[in-house]
């Protein structure tokens, strides 16, 4: 009868905990993303703001309204600049959860391969005890004496 593999357990821990940091990571992966869509939509409206900005200064533009553009320029360059710190914090928790990710994934993959290992030693094991069996069934009819009948 096959032993079973000691470490299933610790195997299955393995598993979950490496099931867990999928779907950890990917909630990052997600995070990381929209702040980069945030950062990216920003960006594109400083663009169409500052065209619309060259436009209305070609044909004038009074000095109070050149205060407000210049104003909410500011103000959307340091929204920009936030985003982009925001992005590169959600980068760098997704890089260090990764990080992590990869040392769990490493942990059960070794798992895995012990379990195989066990298994092919287990099935080899078998293999030899039902060969050790049949020898033995082979032995005993080749001694056995012919019964007289």
């Amino acid at each position: 009868m096959a032993q079973p593999f000691r470490l299933q357990v610790v195997l299955d821990v393995a598993e979950r905990r490496l099931d867990a940091a999928t779907r950890e990571l990917q909630r990052l992966r997600d995070h990381w993303t929209e702040a980069q869509a945030k950062l990216d939509q920003l960006a594109a409206y400083r663009t169409e703001y500052s065209a619309r900005l060259q436009a209305r200064l070609a044909v004038g533009l009074a000095a109070h309204q050149l205060n407000d553009y210049q104003a909410f320029m500011g103000k959307l360059a340091r929204a920009i600049d936030a985003q982009a710190e925001e992005v590169q914090r959600r980068h760098l928790a997704w890089e260090q959860e990764h990080a992590r990710w990869l040392g769990l994934r490493q942990r059960q993959q070794a798992l895995l391969v012990l379990a195989h290992r066990h298994r092919i030693a287990e099935a080899a094991t078998e293999a030899r005890a039902e060969q050790k069996q049949q020898n033995e069934f082979a032995l005993r009819a080749v001694s056995k004496p012919p019964e007289a009948g």
